[in-house]
């Protein structure tokens, strides 16, 4: 089946592939609070995550498995704006996994292509810090990239293939650059969501010094950040998502243990960093602030506290 806008007044038709993933729902909601959209929403066929979906008449959802992206001529008639969010294998120890980073290196030039055939004019991707490797300093888009993971190598080798690929078809491109984000629908071994449900039962938390330099932006913000890049006139390029507010992981667990008046005993240092020494995230987001004047508007406290609520 084909969908197709049949609204008399012009809306965005948004794309987007990974629509029950953590970031993909929100992205959803954002869109929606715009109110001038129509969401073709890819997922896997029989997706657990499905239920995630709101119910709204302005989405479509549409099963499709990333191996059969080429089927999306055939689903969707055209549309303007492409997310690729999907990407399988994105925690350890799948991230070493060269089968499966290969194939999301693929499955994402697919997604590209078939955003040209359905006439999309911008094409948005996910990409990862993990892309610069070690950092050492503050982190800019123009950072050298050093991979030292499959998942970092083939999102870097996608980016540069899609940067090609869009000069040729004239689709703008942007690629997104994650650090570290959180909030409602995060998984739940993160060490921030981990800790959190610790403290609610008041156990004892073993984890390194937390020495290290770290950033999280509430995954609303996000989302945000990536309409605004869509919609805005801003040039192709990479862009690094995050706070840009670093400090100290340690500082980060102690607010949260704070912030739900936890009695749990934090034990810092009792887990030794690896052989490469504590890993640290310090970007510079000036470039995505300047472009698109976006500013993140939750702060840790306060997505923490909405988290609670869940």
């Amino acid at each position: 089946m084909i969908y197709k806008n049949c609204e008399k007044n012009r809306v965005k038709k948004i794309v987007i592939t990974g629509a029950t993933s953590f970031i993909g729902i929100h992205l959803i909601e954002k869109w929606l609070d715009t109110g001038n959209c129509e969401i073709f929403a890819v997922i896997r066929p029989s997706s657990q995550n499905r239920r995630r979906i709101p119910v709204d008449n302005r989405i479509h959802v549409v099963e499709c498995a990333m191996d059969k992206y080429d089927t999306l001529i055939d689903k969707i008639d055209s549309a303007d704006i492409f997310f690729h969010l999907a990407w399988e294998g994105v925690r350890p120890p799948y991230r070493d996994d060269i089968v499966i980073q290969r194939n999301n290196y693929e499955y994402t030039l697919k997604a590209m292509k078939i955003s040209e055939k359905i006439g999309c004019k911008v094409f948005l991707g996910t990409g990862s810090q993990a892309e610069y490797g070690v950092i050492s300093g503050l982190v800019n888009e123009k950072y050298p990239c050093n991979p030292n993971t499959a998942y970092g190598r083939e999102k870097l080798h996608a980016c540069m293939e899609l940067k090609k690929m869009s000069n040729e078809s004239g689709i703008r491109f942007i690629w997104t650059r994650i650090f570290s984000i959180y909030g409602k629908y995060d998984h739940p071994k993160t060490l921030l969501m981990t800790a959190l449900k610790k403290m609610q039962k008041n156990e004892i938390i073993e984890m390194t010094a937390g020495t290290q330099l770290w950033d999280y932006l509430n995954v609303s913000d996000a989302a945000y950040a990536m309409v605004l890049l869509a919609e805005s006139e801003c040039a192709s390029g990479i862009y690094n998502l995050a706070s840009g507010q670093y400090r100290p992981l340690r500082d980060f667990i102690l607010e949260l243990k704070e912030i739900l008046q936890s009695k749990s005993t934090i034990k810092f240092g009792a887990i030794p960093y690896g052989t490469g020494g504590p890993i640290n995230l310090t970007p510079n987001v000036s470039k995505i602030k300047n472009e698109v004047h976006w500013t993140p508007k939750i702060s840790f406290e306060k997505g923490i506290r909405e988290l609670l609520k869940e």
